[in-house]
């Protein structure tokens, strides 16, 4: 009603403020975006003879006396108001539907239709609507429907009554009774008083205490809470319990009433069914008992939280009390708004609900008489529902009935009926053993009992072997087909069989016997796969090490695991030599003549096979000990649901320290497939996989799902599809399997698709199921479920109390059967904490997996999410509590708690966006950089967070608890500031980083990976720029240039971006004072010398000089003279005159110097010569030999180790140009050896200062005394290091100080 028609119609009328719960209902009518959402309806089945004249009249007279009907309501100048504006109420509408074929249906599809009406107040629609429907001739509904701002649950059914009474009266010709209803008018008085009274005061901080304290809201569904609106797409279902058995229920506890019992009954229900012993529910107080309101037809009915607190050891007559005390002060304060309520504790809104299902105990009696003639009411409508809401009748007879309303978004009608049929099961229970405790009572019906056993009957026979035994079996039967390859070698299985026994041999040379531990540190290669053979032939366990991983992560797990030997690498001896004493064994190249018998010891089924390290929540890595027999048994499985036959190929990918790599090393060896192995790194590179599918015809291999997203982000073409053309079945583990990214990959390459589960604990995979074909198209949840057991394993769903729960209802996953690990290497209190007694199994053990889950319709597991705070981003395992231990031990830092957030509200977009931040609290300023510099040293790279937020303190719960959805984003993420993008290709950046990273704006300095982004999201963003912008686009420049002006200026120039990092001249930082130039080592790449800008002040200028491809002086010239000519004069174009100041690294040293003696010769001033172990070619051990310089093996061998440390160190920035990188680094190292074997070093004869390597400094070597000849004065810095260490981010956390000391 507009305002002026309303002060029309309110001339000289009272108006009234709204009240209790109208102010509520007047907003929230208005905001829902349902039109119907608050019309309350209900009809009356009659089945009898009726005067429908009669009941016409006492309806219209019963709207007359209620004057909540007779109220008008509008807003003015912001405040809604009422005020009586007397109706004039026509009769009910008559339809007949006798001649309908179905009348019933037919009544009920019309009063649907009026309630699908928009029903809002400010429509114009009625508030009031009456209808007779004649379904025979003795048979009618009387339908009736009001607005929620007129009367609430209470009145509407005290006006039926009245209207019956009415009714009856006129029937039988007596006079009626007085009305019994008051004017609204004296609530609202009622309802101001109380406002301005001591006792709002007093119930105002009975509320606020009661909602500090008041536990989490519980939900039988698994979807989310917060954020969940309520809606009138509801599920109706009703269950009226044995009259007797709840009967012989209430005899047993006289101390309690019925409706007490029945209360209890449903909060344990809830409680049971949710999984939460401390909860959260709303309760629904009428607000009329010793109120005026008693007797008026308004809506007061209040919403008011309860905390709920069910002891599992207690029987019902415990709870029954503890609830019935709680409702009784509740009571006292119950006439305080709801609203008020949540406006007190900061929780308005959806965002953060304080309760879910609502519970109802209608006191109040539905007993109609029409004169003889009963009426049964059929709620239809009673206002809309978040989550779920429960209604308890008790019938004058003793009769339990229970209604549920549910939120049809949130159940479906088969989990509701399912949960509703659980109240019989409780109630039999309870009737039977009264005393018994609630937490032991069963949940599950017979049938669902046989249901579980069913899917856990996985008992297959396997043969009593091993790895080692099933390797050697396949060897003898197909010997000469192919087996193992990588770029390089191709090996049958009899060569790879030979291989193993000479490694095996070797082995046992060193000391290594069955079950002893030998630990791995290989790069991806054939090597790798045949020392993880050999081990397990031998009888030992292999440990793998990441190599990415910090020295001090390694050192842990090598202490821990104390392993007889170390298959390494020659290039890393010097590393490991440093971080653990272990002795180690090199394998860089294949036996040439291998003839060694097969290993003299074996393993038994009962022996470890390998040892893989995880997270621990201590701030340990716990190191999980996996036998062969469980292994066996997982291989066995696999090749018998998804066969390999002899033309597949697998391709070995992921890295050793990650136990999906278990089944990718050995299942193809086993059954006489194809192993490749993968390149270092080509796992994280889309374009890379694609070459590898059709160069191999590769036909199985493996995806973690955020990489699976990766990669299905670069199937933008025909030509990339194509690649996958080979492949027959692709397996996804390692964290949730998101659905929609299934139906995409089975839309774009039609290759079956698998979901596999299981932690490190239990052999890989216990659990499979289809993520393809009908499966796939069953699957209703946000991501596909992980399944059905494999053989001889089991899946156990149990609640906290070891109790198993029913379908549909979350709990803990346990895992049981023959492929449990051993346990936790060297920690049996942590072994005993997890693996545990099974209780449905006398002497078999149950694995604790901390995942939580829920047993789906077909049986098949839904994986839900975490019970403690372990996590897996991207495939890896990570226990936040290691990192925090990790950055409480730094110094100065008080507290400090790790969070894993979605940044700049990035969505997942088929894989994991979550970032790691770490929160500290301390008394000092803490550098964030540093922290996470520290936190590198001890933790891989994958549990340093991204970013550093301080705190004065950290957020906590009402309970004391921290609150991490509290914790802020950091600031830079949360906030972006800076410039517009230009026109152009700044534009066009941003709007690509904005649609991967799910923001609507960035600013040009947004830094890509600040905002949310990781290398995943990096992958896909090159992908959509290749693209759009039709020029290549690698991952390794968006690390580099990670904000839209630093991206667009690298790709604006089609050379630049396409050379970048790849010129003669690399300038790695530019400013207006002098300029430092750093010589490539033998690589020929000066790039290393970037993190110098670290440590030398702002006014330095920081060049590198480079022979960057095969064009470049290093491999064009004859002598080393002519590099430092070409050299040379590049310096001069740069900088024509002195004074230089020079650096140089081993090849690069021996450059800086020849050019400094010519530019002294010349007249110029050198003021630095730095020599980062540098040796004068003189001193190399060169020996002429049959006509040809031939560099002593030591010497190879530590320029050999350069190389790959270089290569290492580089990989992840190469991006797409990898190959072509290599390539020339491989060109310019051969050259380095040849043109050093003639190289003569000139004499400078200034000052030269030497950081000198002494770990690989050979016995007798001088340094002063080799660089007298060449140098006027040495000035010798000594550091402990390796040669191919000097160079790295930690030795120059030494050298950059001293740098920028000297230089000054």
């Amino acid at each position: 009603m507009s305002e002026s028609l309303m002060n029309k119609t309110m001339t000289d009328q009272h108006t009234l403020p709204l009240v209790a719960a109208q102010p509520g209902i007047w907003i929230a009518d208005q905001l829902t975006q349902h039109h119907n959402a608050y019309a309350v309806a209900h009809f009356v089945e009659l089945s009898g003879a009726i005067d429908t004249d009669l009941l016409a009249q006492a309806i219209v007279a019963v709207m007359q006396e209620a004057d909540t009907l007779n109220m008008a309501f509008a807003e003015v100048e912001g405040e809604a108001l009422q005020w009586l504006q007397p109706q004039t109420f026509s009769a009910p509408n008559i339809i007949d539907l006798r001649a309908e074929t179905d009348a019933a249906t037919k009544a009920r599809a019309l009063m649907r239709e009026d309630m699908n009406g928009d029903l809002r107040v400010l429509s114009g629609a009625s508030l009031w609507h009456h209808t007779l429907y004649r379904i025979g001739d003795q048979h009618w509904f009387w339908y009736q429907r009001y607005h929620h701002l007129v009367v609430d649950g209470f009145s509407f059914t005290a006006i039926t009554r009245r209207i019956a009474n009415l009714y009856t009266a006129a029937v039988q010709q007596q006079e009626a009774e007085p009305t019994p209803f008051i004017p609204f008018s004296e609530v609202v008085e009622e309802y101001q008083r109380y406002q301005e009274s001591s006792s709002f005061t007093r119930d105002g901080d009975f509320w606020r205490e009661k909602g500090a304290a008041l536990p989490s809201p519980a939900s039988l569904s698994p979807l989310p809470l917060a954020g969940q609106s309520a809606t009138t797409d509801l599920l109706r279902h009703s269950v009226t319990l044995d009259r007797s058995t709840f009967q012989k229920l209430v005899n047993q506890h006289p101390q309690s009433s019925a409706a007490d019992l029945a209360f209890a009954l449903v909060a344990l229900w809830l409680a049971r069914l949710s999984g939460q012993n401390d909860f959260a529910a709303g309760f629904i107080f009428m607000r009329r008992i010793g109120s005026a309101a008693l007797c008026a037809t308004g809506p007061v009915i209040n919403v008011l939280p309860m905390a709920v607190h069910y002891d599992p050891t207690e029987p019902l007559s415990a709870l029954a009390a503890q609830l019935a005390g709680e409702v009784k002060k509740m009571r006292r304060h119950q006439r305080y708004d709801a609203e008020q309520v949540q406006r007190d504790l900061g929780r308005l809104g959806d965002g953060d609900p304080l309760y879910g299902p609502v519970i109802n105990l209608k006191m109040f009696d539905y007993q109609l008489d029409f004169a003889g003639v009963e009426g049964i009411t059929h709620q239809l409508a009673s206002g809309p529902v978040r989550d779920l809401e429960i209604a308890i009748y008790i019938s004058e007879q003793g009769e339990l009935t229970l209604e549920l309303l549910a939120n049809a978004e949130r159940y479906s009608e088969s989990t509701l009926m399912r949960h509703a049929s659980r109240f019989a099961l409780l109630l039999d229970q309870l009737a039977e053993q009264p005393q018994r405790a609630l937490g032991e009572l069963d949940l599950l019906t017979a049938e669902e009992h046989v249901q579980i056993a069913g899917i856990n009957q996985t008992a297959h026979p396997v043969p009593a072997e091993t790895l080692a035994s099933l390797l050697a079996q396949q060897a003898a039967r197909t010997p000469d087909a192919p087996a193992l390859a990588d770029a390089t070698h191709q090996l049958s299985y009899r060569e790879m069989q030979q291989q193993l026994n000479a490694l095996a041999a070797d082995l046992s040379a060193a000391g290594v016997q069955r079950g002893d531990i030998v630990a791995v540190a290989l790069p991806r290669s054939v090597q790798l796969s045949l020392a993880l053979q050999a081990i397990v032939s031998l009888g030992a366990a292999y440990l793998p090490l990441d190599t990415g991983y910090p020295d001090e992560r390694l050192q842990l797990m090598l202490e821990d695991a104390a392993p007889k030997t170390l298959i390494t690498s020659a290039e890393l001896s010097a590393r490991f030599s440093a971080i653990d004493s272990v002795k180690q064994l090199h394998f860089d190249a294949l036996y040439t003549a291998p003839d060694a018998p097969p290993p003299a010891s074996a393993p038994t089924p009962q022996d470890g096979a390998y040892i893989i390290y995880t997270s621990g929540s201590t701030g340990r890595p716990k190191g999980v000990l996996v036998g062969h027999e469980a292994i066996v048994n997982r291989l066995l499985w696999m090749q018998d649901r998804y066969p390999l036959q002899a033309d597949d190929v697998v391709l070995q990918k992921t890295p050793s320290s990650f136990d999906v790599s278990v089944w990718e090393f050995f299942w193809p060896l086993l059954v006489g497939a194809q192993l490749v192995m993968a390149p270092p790194e080509a796992h994280r590179d889309p374009e890379a996989l694609q070459q590898l599918f059709a160069r191999y015809k590769v036909t199985t291999t493996h995806f973690v799902p955020s990489m699976l997203a990766a990669f299905v982000a670069a199937l933008d073409s025909e030509p990339a599809i194509a690649c996958c053309g080979s492949l027959r079945n692709v397996f996804c583990s390692g964290e949730a399997l998101p659905t929609d990214l299934s139906r995409e990959w089975e839309k774009l390459t039609q290759v079956p698709l698998h979901n596999l589960y299981g932690p490190t604990e239990a052999a890989v995979d216990v659990s499979w199921y289809p993520a393809f074909g009908e499966a796939l198209a069953a699957v209703e949840g946000a991501s596909v479920p992980i399944g059905f057991p494999v053989w001889n394993t089991g899946l156990r769903i149990l609640d906290a109390r070891m109790q198993p729960v029913p379908p549909g209802v979350a709990g803990d996953l346990y895992l049981t059967g023959v492929q449990l690990a051993h346990g936790y290497l060297g920690r049996p209190d942590l072994t005993a904490s997890r693996f545990i007694a099974d209780p449905f199994a006398a002497g078999e053990r149950m694995y604790l997996t901390g995942d939580v889950a829920r047993w789906l319709d077909n049986g098949a597991v839904e994986y839900l999410g975490r019970s403690d705070d372990q996590l897996k981003i991207r495939g890896q395992r990570i226990e936040l509590n290691e990192i925090d231990h990790v950055m409480s031990a730094q110094p100065g830092i008080e507290q400090a708690v790790t969070h894993a957030v979605v940044l700049g509200g990035a969505a997942a977009q088929g894989g994991d966006a979550r970032q790691l931040v770490g929160y500290v609290v301390a008394e000092h300023i803490v550098d964030g950089d540093a922290l996470r510099d520290a936190l590198a040293q001890r933790l891989p790279a994958h549990m340093v967070p991204v970013a550093i937020v301080q705190l004065d303190a950290f957020p906590l719960s009402s309970n004391g608890k921290l609150d991490r959805k509290a914790l802020p984003l950091p600031k830079n993420a949360a906030d972006s500031v800076g410039r517009e993008p230009h026109p152009g290709m700044e534009t066009q950046l941003a709007l690509a980083f904005c649609q991967l990273l799910a923001r609507d704006s960035i600013s040009a300095q947004d830094d890509f990976f600040a905002l949310g982004g990781h290398s995943l999201l990096a992958m896909r963003l090159a992908a959509q720029l290749r693209r759009e912008l039709q020029q290549p686009v690698s991952v390794g420049q968006i690390m580099v240039a990670s904000t839209v002006e630093k991206l667009a200026r690298l790709l604006s120039d089609t050379q630049s971006h396409q050379q970048a990092g790849f010129e003669a001249v690399l300038p790695l930082r530019q400013s207006n004072g002098p300029t430092l130039f750093c010589f490539h080592p033998a690589s020929g790449f000066a790039w290393q010398f970037s993190i110098l800008q670290r440590y030398l002040d702002q006014r330095w200028s920081l060049v590198g000089i480079q022979s960057p491809d095969t064009q470049s002086p290093l491999n064009q010239s004859a002598h080393l003279d002519e590099v430092c000519d070409a050299h040379l004069q590049t310096l001069r174009e740069v900088q024509p005159h002195g004074p230089y100041f020079f650096l140089g690294y081993s090849l690069g040293g021996t450059l800086a110097q020849g050019i400094a003696a010519r530019l002294e010769a010349a007249g110029e001033e050198v003021a630095f010569l730095g020599l980062l172990d540098t040796w004068p070619p003189e001193t190399q051990n060169w020996d002429e030999k049959r006509g040809e310089n031939v560099l002593d093996p030591a010497v190879l061998e530590e320029v050999n180790r350069e190389r790959e440390q270089f290569i290492a160190a580089q990989r992840h920035q190469a991006g797409e140009e990898m190959r072509a990188m290599f390539d020339t680094i491989e060109a310019n190292y051969a050259s380095s050896v040849r043109l050093l074997a003639t190289a003569r070093s000139a004499r400078f004869n200034g000052r030269a200062t030497l950081f000198l390597a002494e770990q690989t400094q050979q016995p007798g070597q001088d340094a002063r005394r080799a660089w007298a000849p060449y140098v006027g004065e040495l000035e010798v810095w000594p550091m402990d290091c390796a040669h191919v260490e000097i160079i790295s981010p930690q030795m120059f956390e030494q050298i950059g100080p001293l740098l920028q000391r000297i230089l000054g």
